[in-house]
């Protein structure tokens, strides 16, 4: 079984997917695969010098994704081309992961699941919600202006919208074990 696992940024996404992970499912973290990407490949990371130039890169020759993130959220043209070279790589790296036991239950974290209409490859989907002043604070404290939270928040849908196509809804407003109990509930329900 493939479940999608979406919510706005900063809901709680991978907190959730921990939380599958440690009742046994298997994963995908779209972050991990990101990270892995920006620190391995390297005609991806050829292709980010070209088009953007070494100001986005820093001493050490490794893509500062600050000021990359800086570049992006604030130019959709440029976010189109990174997404457009950086979004085919995450999808073979799932299609890697999950091809390994096809069989197995699997939840795959992926932020834009349904504006990138990649719910349709998903057996199931997930939306972690959470109030908007509840995830500033959150990412503050990952050191995220509420500047840059807002504009990356206006390039996803809103979450009215996830709640609506999502089939399952996760919310992350309260205390970790009420969190927890909602996934276990849901990994129960979905694993049998």
């Amino acid at each position: 079984m493939l479940v999608g696992l979406t919510g706005s940024f900063g809901s709680g996404k991978s907190t959730v997917l921990n939380c599958f992970e440690k009742l046994g499912a298997n994963i995908v973290n779209s972050d991990e695969s990101v990270r892995q990407i920006y620190e391995n490949d390297q005609g991806f990371l050829s292709a980010i010098r070209g088009h953007f130039g070494a100001s986005v890169f820093d001493g050490e020759g490794k893509v500062d994704r600050k000021a990359l993130g800086g570049r992006v959220f604030s130019d959709s043209e440029a976010l189109m081309w990174l997404e457009s070279r950086l979004h085919p790589l995450v999808k073979a790296h799932r299609q890697k992961m999950v091809s390994q036991d096809p069989n197995a239950f699997w939840i795959v974290e992926i932020p834009l699941l349904f504006e990138k209409n990649l719910d349709k490859d998903m057996d199931h989907s997930i939306s972690v919600v959470a109030s908007y002043s509840l995830r500033v604070a959150r990412l503050k404290n990952r050191g995220f202006s509420p500047e840059e939270v807002e504009k990356r928040s206006r390039l996803q849908l809103p979450q009215t919208q996830k709640i609506s196509r999502a089939d399952f809804v996760i919310s992350n407003d309260g205390t970790f074990e009420f969190l927890l109990r909602q996934v276990k509930l849901l990994f129960e329900q979905l694993s049998i």
